[in-house]
């Protein structure tokens, strides 16, 4: 779907296209003469061959860019396929990095199938062609210290998890990136290369400054030089840049001293007050831009020998480094170059604002709009940015950029009450997209406030009437959304497709949680009738999880499958159109086939929409997939993987108050506790998860929790610890609600547990009688997993049953062949069970436990009780500083990437209670 209106968002559909590629970010930076040749570091990179991931982390300035072009002309010279792209800020946003890497992977696929995939597809599409991929290959990411996107990074380890033995993934880095690097360390598929072994060393030094910079230094003054910089390549390349202005080799070297950042300083001066002085003005004026080229320089100074003067800094090794081969375009150090824009600050107060202003106009007349906002919002020209917004939000909406509209919203939010509503509305939209529902919803009322009284805004007001419901429906509050939304349906015109879309969406999800399974198809039919073909197929595939849901919870489970199978063809042939609800769709499609026991195809479309899901997708969307993730990283032996999953489903809940999304991520834990064993642990979860599960007694219950409640975690556990009697009865009560109101899927649970409740007070033949009433509702339609999952009780009871049973299945109303192929599993399951992870840590848990200190241990239970930093440093009698050295070696023993992760990867390991 295409949307013209700057008003219209595309997040909470998915919608997006491939962002424009940058050609230069595709291509290493020319080799300079001065590099120095680091064969022995190439040489480990190309022998590592588990390594499935390099990491090349260390500070600005020790070599990391020169390394990984030495490693990419190594590969060359071995016929080794290699991908180079240069990510910055701006591929925070996945679609962009996404479509980038796709462009660069098209080496790989000469069928050029990549062309074609568009959308949460191309990052599928990405995964499987390097994957499938047989010929060696390298993928190197430069500049990844870049990266903060959560969901980038997710992607990024996924990507990492599909390369094949014969591919390589190369990262320079100047912080380490979060991609759960312990993992990976302990399967032995990481390649470390930080500061230590980028330094120079004494030998190198010397060839460097001798062989490469031409300067005739003596060996005392090389290791005096050598020693105090630590072998760190900039700070020497810089010391060479000023000695070749002086003869008095001794007394430079020996009065050479400070830390890095006072060293860059002190050398940018020094070199800065060598040059010219139409150099230094060009060097301070053009400081202002993250990519200089010789038009944008000219336009900004008002020159007309940029090129050629960029050629004399490029000659003249003064920090201009070159983005493409063709050298058309150029970055200064990052360094080099906030010294000058401090220069220019203090040298020419205002005229840094003129400067941005320039090269605002020059990227509009080019017709590059986002540099432009940027520059003119830089330059404080709010006025004009806001101008700019209101013409392109709309794109970039459609473009999934929301994060940069976010950033840039954020930088006038002071003035935005003043400016035309249809940006305020645009505001709204991106706040709402980027789950900052709070600041979203006043943001409405804001506006509905301010032109209530103007019969001229009417339109201005449906859609702020819109947006109001759609929020209702993404942040939880589904009862709300349906008093307001279900009027304000009549009230809008069918020609206002996009309004009707994302209302019908929000309106057909809320009635689907409510049971009112009719309403929703006919509000999805009505806007389908009603709309444009550019909202059809969005509407086909949110219409296709719609009715797949329905048939899941009636116990059609075979229906929805080939419902979403059916759908899942038809997306693959759309190429050139950008069907929003297929991630919701995909993920539905997900859990019908975890259902069915089709793990590895449950595992791949969870991978292919968990980024799209953590971004934008609704409550719903969100939980399947951070739940199933987890289950399949447990189904896989990865309890690390099953633990992170939660913990960053519990946080994305707690981030924008979604009490369901946190209560989800303690019932996993508490069934999971209760399976291992571990009682009193599940006793704790349940207890969190309850204070977060009021939705229950609502009876408004996303299809992510049909199953998943707090009441069902808690009988569970009843059963498991034999207190059983009393749940007998419930139990007997909620089969007899389910059933009445068709809902077979939550009927097969209820009967399980019942069966099980019953045979722990020896009521056995009832207890096989309601197995008996579990299968026949399972059997015909292949419910595994609503078995599978409950553990080693279901599993001995079964099998109990089926020695009696077994023969008679058929007559009983049960399908043998479903029978037996579960039963098998079952089997499957206890040869290769694995000890209680409760009763039994493994040796890396149990080295883990030893690793922790007494005192590490202290303070990870004090964190446990929720206690802050200096409440911790009082209770220990020491300082914070200490506190947080503690905690940052807890956070490291335990691959722990915060304190709520670290609190529940040590009560997950048995460390605390």
């Amino acid at each position: 779907m295409q949307v013209n209106d700057p008003a219209s968002p595309p997040g909470a559909v998915g919608v997006g296209i491939t962002p424009n590629v940058v050609a230069s970010k595709l291509m290493p930076p020319a080799s300079a003469d001065t590099n120095l040749a680091r064969p022995h570091l190439v040489d480990g990179m190309r022998a590592a061959h588990a390594a499935r991931l390099v990491l090349i982390r260390a500070p600005a300035g020790f070599g990391k860019t020169t390394l990984m072009q030495q490693y990419a002309a190594s590969c060359d010279r071995q016929r080794r396929v290699t991908i180079w792209l240069r990510v910055d800020q701006a591929d925070n946003d996945l679609p962009r990095f996404v479509g980038h890497l796709g462009v660069g992977l098209r080496t790989l696929t000469p069928d050029d199938n990549l062309r074609t995939v568009f959308g949460e597809r191309l990052a599928a599409s990405v995964i499987e062609t390097v994957a499938s991929f047989r010929m060696p290959f390298a993928i190197l990411l430069d500049d990844f210290e870049s990266i903060q996107s959560a969901s980038v990074l997710n992607f990024v380890q996924h990507l990492i998890d599909a390369l094949p033995p014969n591919g390589t993934l190369v990262i320079a880095s100047r912080t380490t990136p979060a991609l759960g690097l312990g993992r990976i360390r302990a399967r032995g598929q990481l390649l470390e290369i930080d500061s230590a072994e980028l330094r120079f060393s004494l030998p190198e030094a010397t060839a460097f400054i001798r062989d490469k910079c031409a300067l005739p230094l003596r060996d005392k003054e090389i290791a005096t030089l050598h020693r105090c910089t630590e072998g760190w390549a900039a700070a020497i390349f810089l010391a060479t840049l000023s000695l070749r202005q002086r003869t008095d080799y001794g007394r430079f070297v020996a009065s050479f001293s400070g830390t890095n950042t006072q060293l860059a300083v002190y050398l940018t001066e020094d070199i800065l007050g060598q040059q010219s002085e139409s150099c230094r003005t060009f060097l301070i004026e053009t400081s202002v831009l993250t990519q200089l080229s010789a038009p944008l320089c000219d336009a900004i100074t008002g020159r007309h020998d940029s090129g050629a003067m960029l050629d004399h800094l490029e000659r003249s090794n003064l920090f201009l480094f070159p983005l493409d081969s063709e050298r058309n375009e150029y970055r200064y150090h990052s360094l080099f170059a906030s010294f000058l824009q401090h220069r220019l600050r203090a040298l020419h107060p205002g005229r840094e604002a003129e400067l941005h202003a320039a090269a605002a106009h020059w990227f509009l007349d080019a017709g590059r709009p986002v540099p432009a906002i940027d520059h003119l919002l830089q330059a404080g020209m709010k006025a004009q940015a806001i101008a700019q917004l209101g013409r392109h939000a709309g794109t970039l909406l459609n473009d999934g950029r929301v994060r940069l509209l976010g950033r840039w919203f954020d930088q006038i939010r002071d003035v935005l009450p003043r400016a035309d509503p249809r940006v305020r509305i645009s505001d709204a939209w991106v706040l709402l997209f980027n789950r900052r529902f709070d600041e979203a919803m006043a943001a409405v009322q804001r506006i509905v406030d301010d032109h209530a009284a103007d019969d001229s805004c009417d339109t201005l007001l449906l859609q702020a009437e819109t947006l109001r419901c759609t929020l209702y429906a993404m942040s939880g509050q589904l009862d709300a959304c349906l008093r307001a939304g279900l009027p304000h349906l009549d009230r809008l015109s069918p020609d206002e497709t996009f309004q009707y879309c994302m209302l019908a969406i929000s309106l057909s999800y809320c009635l689907m949680a409510a049971q009112r399974y009719d309403e929703a198809r006919a509000v999805l039919a009505r806007a389908s009738s009603n709309g444009r073909s550019d909202g059809s197929v969005v509407l086909r595939s949110v219409a296709d999880c719609i009715d797949s849901v329905i048939d899941l919870v009636h116990g059609r489970l075979g229906s929805g499958r080939a419902r979403l199978k059916h759908a899942e063809h038809h997306w693959n042939e759309c190429h050139g159109e950008v069907t929003g609800g297929r991630a919701s769709a995909g993920i539905a499609l997900a859990m019908v086939l975890y259902e069915a026991d089709e793990i590895e195809e449950t595992g791949r479309l969870i991978a292919a929409n968990l980024p799209y899901a953590k971004m934008n997708g609704p409550v719903d969307s969100m939980t399947i997939c951070h739940v199933l993730s987890a289950r399949v990283a447990l189904i896989h032996g990865d309890r690390d993987l099953w633990q992170r999953r939660l913990v960053e489903l519990e946080e994305l809940g707690r981030q924008v108050g979604l009490q369901r999304v946190i209560c989800s991520a303690w019932l996993e834990r508490a069934r999971v506790s209760t399976l291992d064993g571990a009682f009193d642990a599940a006793d704790q979860a349940l207890n969190i998860a309850d204070l977060h599960g009021a939705w229950e007694r609502d009876d408004l219950i996303g299809y992510a929790n049909e199953v998943d409640l707090p009441s069902i975690a808690r009988w569970r556990l009843h059963i498991a610890r034999g207190n059983d009697r009393a749940v007998c009865a419930a139990l007997a009560d909620v089969i007899v609600d389910a059933t009445a109101r068709q809902r077979y899927w939550r009927a097969i649970k209820l009967h399980l547990l019942r069966a099980m409740a019953l045979d722990r007070v020896s009521e056995h033949d009832a207890a096989f009688d309601e197995l008996t009433d579990a299968l026949r509702l399972a059997s015909h339609e292949g419910f595994f997993r609503t078995f599978l999952d409950e553990g080693e009780r279901l599993s001995a009871l079964l099998q109990r049953w089926a020695t009696r049973h077994r023969a008679a299945a058929a007559s009983l109303g049960i399908a043998q062949q479903f029978l037996s192929a579960l039963l098998e599993r079952i089997d499957a399951a206890a040869r290769n069970a694995q000890p209680s992870h409760a009763a039994a840590p493994s040796a890396k848990h149990a080295a883990d436990a030893e690793a922790l200190t007494p005192r590490e241990l202290d303070v990870l239970r004090m964190l446990a009780m929720g206690h802050r930093n200096r409440v911790l440093a009082e209770k220990l009698f020491v300082s914070e500083f200490t506190v947080k050295s503690h905690l940052r070696r807890i956070s490291a023993k335990l691959d722990a990437q915060s304190r709520t992760e670290a609190v529940a990867i040590g009560r997950a390991r048995g460390l605390i209670e």
